[in-house]
């Protein structure tokens, strides 16, 4: 509940207020500054078609992670735009791949490094893991994503952040990804749960939010740090891939349904 105090439209919770004590005023001013600094972000799709970053950067958004591909053969539509105006526009910027789990995974790992480069700035590459299929079983799920991880792990000298669902981590993820951190969805006023070997870094608290700039509802999101912890999260100077051709990266956008 403590993310949620000082966030726009949210009032603070009352254990959240302490008793008055004019020898502590400093400390409780400089705390309660601190309190309200939640850094706020959106994830985007073709779902939201065509975003305009400069209103959304003047709306206190601080991250926007962008879909870029899905399965293993689709890039969204509108990745490339999004990729390249949440930068133009000082956004920080993390892409996310949409695991299929009955497509082939090298061919889901070759479509998202095919996609994506990566930039010094950028937060870390997101899989994100919500759907399950009943002809694969929940450890070859974990393998498939494992390797997944690894090798995206490998090509960008980085390790993804892993995105699901509240109920969906509890029943197939928890305790067996503890090297990375976790994105999870929990539309709720109560923060995510994880397990004590488990962290997870940023909470979609929401699917209907509104910001300016974005025609549809969109989801929101906290990042559980201060904006110096999200800059540590991002890649640094000496991580950043070569620059991949515009051809290459077109190659992979076929027009969804």
């Amino acid at each position: 509940m403590l993310l949620l105090a000082g966030y726009a439209g949210l009032a603070p919770a009352a254990d959240a207020v302490a008793p008055h004590d004019d020898a502590n005023d400093e400390t409780k001013t400089a705390s309660t500054t601190s309190a309200a600094k939640v850094i706020k972000g959106v994830d985007v799709s073709r779902w939201q078609k065509e975003v305009n970053w400069a209103l959304v950067s003047e709306d206190e958004v601080s991250f926007a992670f962008v879909k870029a591909t899905q399965g293993d053969f689709r890039q969204d539509p509108y990745f490339s735009r999004n990729w390249e105006e949440t930068k133009r526009h000082g956004i920080k910027r993390g892409a996310y791949h949409f695991y299929k789990p009955e497509a082939p995974v090298q061919c889901q790992i070759e479509l998202f490094t095919n996609s994506v480069v990566l930039e010094p700035g950028d937060l870390p590459p997101v899989l994100d893991v919500e759907v399950s299929d009943p002809t694969v079983s929940a450890t070859q799920l974990r393998q498939g994503i494992k390797t997944w991880l690894e090798a995206v792990t490998a090509h960008y000298g980085v390790k993804p952040i892993i995105y699901t669902s509240q109920n969906y981590y509890r029943r197939y993820l928890q305790g067996h990804f503890q090297d990375y951190h976790f994105w999870i969805a929990r539309y709720s006023a109560v923060q995510p749960e994880v397990h004590h070997t488990d962290s997870w870094m940023f909470w979609q608290h929401t699917d209907r939010g509104k910001i300016t700039g974005i025609k549809t509802a969109v989801d929101m999101n906290f990042f559980a740090g201060d904006y110096e912890t999200l800059n540590q999260l991002c890649i640094p100077d000496l991580m950043a891939q070569e620059q991949v051709s515009p051809l290459q990266q077109l190659k992979h956008m076929y027009p969804l349904p």
